[in-house]
């Protein structure tokens, strides 16, 4: 980053995209053997994977800075993603049930921090400046690679600002998916039998 806290291509963190592109494909298939080593069946544990992400919005209602809204905004969307990718996984649709659940927590992560910084702000000097809400579906992109490819100097302060929320939610997310298509997967023994009868 140069003095003038303007980006330059030698601050670009493909590392970290990569790394958390990675880790959260590893931790959503993690999440799919062990959904299946604990047979894990129906609504049940879809809701179950649900509890952590719980605890955390309500962890965040009294925090300020668009915390609340962004965690608020995370969940519902996570919800949705579920409840679509499991209704897919269901009726034994399994390549769209994660083709939409990917697409679906990338959108959710990115509307999540959106709510998150909307309202952000940066100082410099005595002057208080806005982002720049033009570039507002970026600011995820933004924060994942440390960089804005020279549109908005000052989204220097997102990563700080997120406190790695541009990775928890995707990764735990992709957890979340992984064990609910698990879950909700139809057992093909079973509907063998069901075409049998």
């Amino acid at each position: 980053m140069t003095s003038d806290r303007t980006m330059d291509h030698a601050d670009v963190d493909y590392v970290y995209l990569l790394g958390t592109v990675i880790l959260s494909g590893l931790a959503a298939v993690a999440a799919y053997r062990i959904a299946g080593l604990l047979r894990a069946r129906g609504w049940w544990p879809v809701l179950a994977v649900l509890v952590p992400a719980v605890v955390f919005t309500v962890l965040q209602l009294d925090k300020a800075f668009g915390k609340r809204d962004s965690a608020l905004v995370w969940l519902a969307g996570l919800l949705v993603v579920l409840v679509v990718a499991a209704v897919l996984a269901r009726r034994g649709l399994l390549r769209q049930a994660w083709i939409v659940g990917v697409l679906g927590v990338i959108i959710v992560a990115d509307v999540a921090v959106l709510a998150q910084l909307l309202h952000s702000s940066s100082v410099d000097g005595d002057q208080v400046q806005q982002l720049d809400r033009a570039y507002a579906p970026l600011w995820f992109v933004f924060a994942l690679i440390d960089y804005d490819f020279g549109l908005d100097p000052l989204s220097w302060h997102i990563g700080d600002s997120l406190d790695m929320r541009e990775v928890g939610y995707p990764m735990y997310s992709m957890i979340a998916l992984g064990y609910a298509v698990r879950a909700m997967r139809r057992d093909p023994a079973a509907a063998d039998t069901a075409e049998d009868l």
